[in-house]
């Protein structure tokens, strides 16, 4: 007998498997079940409405963002490289996750209700706030409080990310290079 961790998470990696090939409006609770092997019923028991559901992707999707985060800051010393890293790390995201990084930050979900998922969001602002603050130490960026300046680099990249998903990739606005415009934008905080 399935384990209910083990149901739940099927459930989830199912979703996750519809968003993928064919975007959240593809999701239907009633295809996820019948995926699954699950009546109607049983994959209520399990998620109470399709937006539970959502949630617990959105909280997973935070949760591989941060790790990726993480992961790329123990590889590198030099904090002024960290956050231009983490910028191009969070452009790929969007740009490969398309449809989950909206789902993360659209308004399909009610922020208020998933108190976990604001949480998982902001460890990640945390992360690049002290990152920002470490090459302050040192220094290296315009002296702004560093909450100000990640609010600055996270407005600067989401909208980064939706030009690059709404297809404006034009050569004659620099679009087309978006590593060398986050270069750019890092190398004006840069003292």
């Amino acid at each position: 007998m399935k384990s209910t961790n083990d149901t739940k998470q099927k459930l989830i990696d199912t979703t996750r498997q519809m968003i993928d090939n064919g975007g959240i409006n593809s999701v239907s609770m009633r295809e996820i079940g019948n995926m699954v092997q699950l009546s109607r019923s049983a994959t209520y028991r399990h998620f109470k409405s399709k937006e539970d559901l959502l949630a617990a992707i959105v909280l997973e999707d935070f949760c591989m963002l941060k790790n990726g985060i993480c992961d790329l800051i123990n590889g590198i010393d030099e904090h002024e490289k960290i956050v231009e890293a983490i910028l191009r790390y969070y452009y790929d995201f969007g740009v490969r996750h398309r449809d989950h990084y909206r789902l993360m930050f659209g308004d399909e979900l009610k922020k208020e209700q998933y108190t976990d998922i604001h949480y998982a969001a902001f460890e990640i602002f945390k992360i690049v706030t002290n990152s920002i603050a470490k090459t302050q130490e040192q220094k290296r960026v315009i002296r702004k409080p560093s909450e100000e300046l990640t609010a600055i680099a996270y407005a600067f990249i989401h909208g980064l990310v939706e030009l690059n998903l709404a297809g404006h990739y034009e050569s004659e606005k620099g679009l087309d290079a978006p590593y060398n415009l986050i270069h750019s934008f890092w190398g004006m905080l840069l003292v």
